[in-house]
C-alpha cells in the first residue's frame, strides 16, 4: 500500500475498476424493466434521478422499494428488474431508441412526460478471480442520498453525471466514464459510513480495534506477518485479536492474509511488467515454487496461465 492510501482506496485500486453509463429509462406508468445476469465480474448500477419504483431480485425473492434520489449497485451482478411499484403483470411496451451519448428505453410517446428518470451503467472489474471489498458487500447495495447532508459529494456527483448527459458537450462521454468509477467508491464510502455491523474486510475497516491490522497486511504484505505480529500492530492479545478478527471476517488472519496477498497477485500478473517470482517475493514468497503452488489453491489456475488468459480478455475487451 502507499503511504498515503487508506484500506478502501487500496482495495479499489486493485479492482482495476472501469465504469460506464449506457442507457437512460424515461418511463410514465405501468413499466418493468428486466435485466439478465451479467456477473460475477460485471456489476449493473441505477439511478433513480427522478419518481419511484422497486427493485425485484427473483433469486433471493428481494424487494426494495427505490425512492426518488437512490442509487442502487448490483456487486455480483445478479438477475433484476426494475418496475412500477406494486405492478402485476409486463406493463406496458418500452421501446429503445438509439442516442449519441446515452441510448434511450421509455413507453411514452414524448419521453419528456416521463414521471420516472432513471441512469442506468456498469462496473467492471477485469481479471478478477476474487475480491475482499466485493464479496464484503451486500447485494444490492442502495444508497439513498438525496436530501442527506453526510451524502453531499455523492449527491453532487450524481447532478454533474446527470448536466454532462443532458448538455452533450465536447468530452461528455469520457467524463461521465470516469465519474462512474468515482460512483462506486463514494457508494461504498457511504455504505462503510452508515452500516454498524458491517461484516468482511468493510467490518476490519470500520473496527478501530482491528483495522491497524489490515492497513499492515495492505501495507506490506511481503511481510512475514503472524497473528502475534499482527495482533501486537492492534495493542490486542493473541487471543483477543485472533477471536474478533474471525468474528467479524469469517476467516482467520492468516488466511485472510493469504487471500488479499493473492489477489494482489492477481493484480499485479494482469498488470503485466513483472516475472513470476518478482510477483511471489512482493506478495510474501521466497520461491517461486511456493507461489505456484499458492496461487493455484486459490484460483484453480497457475500464474502463467492466469496471465495468459486475462491478456486475452482485455484484447477482447
Amino acid at each position: 500500500m502507499s503511504p498515503h492510501a487508506d484500506p478502501l482506496s487500496e482495495l479499489v485500486d486493485w479492482l482495476g475498476l472501469r465504469g460506464r453509463m449506457d442507457l437512460r429509462c424515461l418511463f410514465g406508468e405501468d413499466w418493468a424493466a428486466p435485466h439478465a445476469a451479467i456477473g460475477p465480474w460485471r456489476a449493473p448500477f441505477h439511478i433513480v434521478l427522478r419518481g419511484r419504483c422497486e427493485l425485484w431480485l427473483p433469486e433471493s425473492r428481494t424487494l426494495v422499494p427505490l425512492e426518488e434520489g437512490s442509487l442502487v449497485i448490483l456487486p455480483r451482478g445478479s438477475a433484476h428488474v426494475l418496475r412500477t411499484a406494486g405492478l402485476q403483470g409486463e406493463g406496458r411496451a418500452i421501446r429503445l431508441r438509439t442516442g449519441e451519448l446515452l441510448d434511450l428505453k421509455t413507453n411514452l410517446r414524448r419521453p419528456e412526460k416521463a414521471d420516472t428518470d432513471i441512469l442506468c451503467g456498469e462496473f467492471e472489474f477485469p481479471g478478477r478471480r476474487r475480491s475482499v471489498l466485493l464479496e464484503a458487500l451486500p447485494e444490492p447495495l442502495v444508497i439513498a442520498f438525496a436530501g442527506r447532508p453526510g451524502f453531499a459529494w455523492l449527491e453532487g456527483l450524481v447532478r454533474l453525471m446527470a448536466q454532462e448527459i443532458s448538455q452533450q458537450r465536447a468530452g461528455a462521454a469520457a467524463i461521465v466514464a470516469q465519474l462512474s468509477g468515482t460512483l462506486f467508491t463514494l457508494a461504498v464510502r457511504a455504505h462503510l459510513e452508515t452500516r454498524p455491523e458491517l461484516s468482511g474486510v468493510l467490518g476490519l475497516m470500520a473496527s478501530p480495534r482491528l483495522a491497524p491490522g489490515l492497513q499492515a497486511m495492505l501495507a506490506q504484505p511481503e511481510e512475514p506477518w503472524t497473528v502475534a505480529s499482527l495482533a501486537a500492530r492492534c495493542h490486542l492479545s493473541r487471543a483477543t485479536f485472533a477471536r474478533e478478527f474471525t468474528r467479524r471476517v469469517g476467516t482467520g488472519p492468516l488466511e485472510f492474509l493469504t487471500t488479499l496477498r493473492m489477489e494482489l497477485a492477481s493484480r499485479l500478473l494482469v498488470q503485466g511488467g513483472q516475472d513470476t517470482a518478482s510477483i511471489g517475493e512482493a506478495v510474501g514468497y521466497r520461491s517461486e515454487a511456493a507461489f505456484n503452488r499458492a496461487f493455484a489453491r486459490h484460483a484453480g489456475i497457475t500464474p502463467g496461465r492466469f496471465r495468459r488468459s486475462s491478456t486475452l480478455d482485455t484484447i477482447a475487451v
